[in-house]
């Protein structure tokens, strides 16, 4: 059995990777350089654009389920993180019909608001 500590040490691995890729993806797409930024396999519910997924954030959506993985065996709380966030991010993407360059630019500057408020001393961080 894997001990607590070797959990939480890849617990902190894996968020500090998921937010150092995602941080420069959303930033390309809130200076409109990433209009198909949360166009994901799995939450892509428009059959009209299956060739935009975008590779980098399925990835990150991944690496992101194996943060929220981790937190249920350690009894963390999955609320507010940015593996819990980036899924809502690309449901709300999904959701905003024809517009989607406009959506992803103001969806991924409200994610990197997100994640600095979680990264300052008066968000507390993600735990």
């Amino acid at each position: 059995m894997v001990s607590k500590s070797k959990l939480y040490a890849q617990l902190d691995f894996r968020e500090e990777e998921l937010r150092e890729r995602l941080v420069p993806h959303l930033e390309n797409a809130a200076n409109g350089r990433n209009k198909w930024v949360f166009c994901t396999t799995d939450f892509n519910l428009s059959p009209q654009l299956p060739c935009v997924i975008n590779a980098e954030t399925d990835a990150l959506v991944q690496l992101g389920r194996q943060v929220l993985q981790l937190r249920e065996k350690l009894g963390e709380s999955s609320a507010g993180t940015i593996a819990e966030r980036i899924c809502w991010y690309c449901r709300q993407w999904s959701d905003c019909g024809d517009n989607h360059q406009k959506a992803a630019q103001e969806l991924a500057r409200d994610f990197l608001l997100e994640i600095a408020k979680a990264n300052s001393p008066e968000g507390g961080g993600a735990r």
